[in-house]
């Protein structure tokens, strides 16, 4: 094996550690079961006027300010997970230029074994710890939030 067998696939690693915009899938994905059962409660409790979809109305407006101070923790562990991501980069296009002068030489296993962790681990593992402690941290809201939908459909 040669550095030069390795140059594509740091090339991709590169990219892909760059390229971090993975990471948002969560905001977009992830929550949107949650925004769809917030938008039947609030469309259901609009035409009702009674104290008890008051109550419902206030509790919907709590979960809502649940859901944007999450959205805001969400954006700063995503600006995190990018800068780490960003760091990655850096260090694979430094590999790239590495590779460039040493293309023809011979690789041992240990630097071929670098290059590859380095390449395909950090956006994959960043991607799922993001989306995992995600997960975790808005399921009681979510819990909550079928509660409340239960609570306003039995209404």
């Amino acid at each position: 094996m040669k550095y030069g067998d390795f140059s594509s696939l740091v090339q991709l690693g590169a990219g892909v550690h760059a390229g971090t915009a993975l990471l948002q899938l969560y905001g977009e994905f992830g929550l949107q079961p949650v925004e769809r059962a917030m938008a039947r409660i609030k469309d259901v409790l609009q035409e009702d006027a009674t104290d008890k979809s008051n109550t419902l109305r206030a509790r919907l407006d709590q979960l809502e300010g649940e859901l944007a101070i999450f959205r805001i923790k969400l954006f700063n562990e995503y600006k995190k997970y990018v800068k780490i991501n960003f760091v990655v980069a850096i260090l694979l296009m430094g590999c790239l230029a590495f590779i460039s002068f040493v293309f023809d030489d011979e690789i041992s296993f240990g630097v071929a074994l670098f290059f590859l962790s380095l390449s395909c681990l950090p956006a994959p593992i960043t991607l799922l710890v993001l989306w995992f402690d995600a997960n975790a941290e808005i399921k009681p809201l979510r819990d909550r939030i079928a509660k409340l939908e239960e609570a306003v459909v039995s209404n």
